[in-house]
């Protein structure tokens, strides 16, 4: 056994220390990120805060006042940005309820036909089929009701609170990032830099090209899909083939949406209308756009990164397993600092074999 470590002492080594950047990451992303989110929040905030708070600082205003004119020039915006949203959706809903009665009529129209399409399908088989529609209404209505239930829509609204502490932890934390940047830069150039060693500099150079890459990945995908979606809603016939395409490759690209957000809602509302070629075309280009998504992903994201495909499959799945839809941004850029720190390792041990 002994020899057999002499011998692979190096693998051995690369080993231990994968399987245990993997346990932290595994053990930090489950149970520490939640804690640590408002403040990795705070400090992105203050990148956006610290330019302004520097060219104040020049001109002899402190930088606790900097800080606080650019959370309040933060908030004013957020402020603006939410007021005209709330306009213009007060004015969309006002739209709604005015045009309601019009797709309330529709949509009984469109139940109606496809109640009597699945009894006359029906009407010739025994009876304990026909007793099965007898009682389909109440069914789906059950299962809409359970899926109204079980959407965490209760459950948003008892995450509120944490949401706005959660907020305000971030906006503190970014004046105290933003006021004493110096103060933090000195710490941590003397407690984390010696522990990191000349790995550093190499971790932020890769890590910036993962973001980077993350960000050219999206942007080719979204190209793809906004292909598969303007050939087939044309194909289709669907109204604003255009619009609807540009929307969804956008939105499929944000967190916690993805195309279904627009596809599922517009195929459900063309059969309902009684539409089922443009309702069915929907669930395609939803299963196409799906498919491309999971297959060319992975590997659009390894050539831009410099990753094998099945690593940063894998760091993916690893990320949304452990943290849901983040963890696939989160996990591949956690890959990318595990690979360099492994590299410099490895480097050091063949400089040290050569030195001696």
């Amino acid at each position: 056994m002994e020899d057999f470590y002499i011998k692979n002492k190096q693998a051995v080594q690369n080993l231990i220390i994968l399987c245990g950047g993997i346990l932290a990451c595994f053990l930090f992303f489950r149970y520490l990120f939640p804690i640590f989110l408002p403040f990795i929040l705070g400090w992105l905030l203050s990148l956006l805060f610290i330019p302004l708070a520097d060219q104040l600082e020049k001109y002899h205003i402190p930088r606790w006042a900097g800080a606080l004119v650019g959370i309040l020039i933060f908030i004013s915006i957020l402020g603006f940005l939410g007021y005209f949203a709330g306009n213009q959706l007060y004015q969309q809903l006002q739209n709604l309820l005015n045009d309601l009665p019009y797709y309330l009529e529709k949509m009984e129209e469109g139940l109606t036909l496809f109640w009597i399409e699945i009894n006359n399908l029906l009407m010739d088989l025994p009876d304990e089929f026909t007793n099965i529609t007898a009682n389909l209404q109440d069914g789906i209505f059950s299962i809409l009701l359970s899926l109204v239930q079980s959407s965490g829509s209760v459950s948003m609204i008892a995450a509120v609170p944490k949401i706005l502490l959660g907020f305000f932890i971030a906006l503190f934390s970014a004046f105290f990032f933003t006021k004493d940047k110096e103060g933090i830069h000195r710490a941590f150039k003397t407690h984390v830099e010696p522990l990191l060693g000349g790995s550093l500099e190499a971790t932020k150079r890769d890590l910036a090209t993962s973001l980077w890459g993350y960000a050219k990945t999206q942007l080719i995908l979204m190209g793809y899909i906004f292909l598969i979606c303007i050939i087939g809603l044309y194909l289709f016939h669907s109204p604003y083939a255009l619009l609807l395409s540009v929307a969804i490759a956008i939105i499929d690209a944000l967190p916690f949406f993805g195309s279904g957000f627009i596809l599922w809602p517009g195929a459900v509302f063309h059969f309902v209308l009684g539409n089922n070629v443009l309702g069915i075309g929907y669930l395609v280009i939803y299963g196409v756009v799906q498919v491309v998504r999971q297959l060319m992903q992975p590997k659009i994201l390894g050539d831009q990164i410099g990753m094998h495909p099945l690593l940063a499959l894998f760091s993916m799945y690893f990320g949304y397993r452990c943290i849901g839809f983040w963890g696939l941004i989160l996990g591949p850029i956690v890959a990318v600092v595990l690979r360099t720190i492994l590299l410099f390792q490895q480097k050091n041990n063949r400089d040290l074999s050569s030195n001696h």
